[in-house]
């Protein structure tokens, strides 16, 4: 939870040059809210990454081929 500022019942951050606000919600609890914001931003990124990765390999195994050929 770094980086948040807290104004009563919602948190705000920038991210990414968007500023995410959070509030508590039905819960009613601000840190729930914001751990999963975070677990599901962290969710997110590492699938983009693989997704990124995926894409790299599959360009420099064309690059090989193309190379071998």
């Amino acid at each position: 939870m770094y980086g948040w500022v807290i104004l009563g019942d919602a948190a705000t951050k920038r991210v990414n040059g968007q500023e995410v606000i959070i509030t508590a919600g039905r819960s009613g609890n601000l840190g729930a809210a914001i751990r999963a914001w975070e677990d599901n931003e962290r969710h997110r990124m590492a699938h983009e990454l693989g997704n990124l990765g995926r894409l790299v390999n599959d360009a420099l195994d064309r690059l090989r081929q193309a190379r071998d050929t």
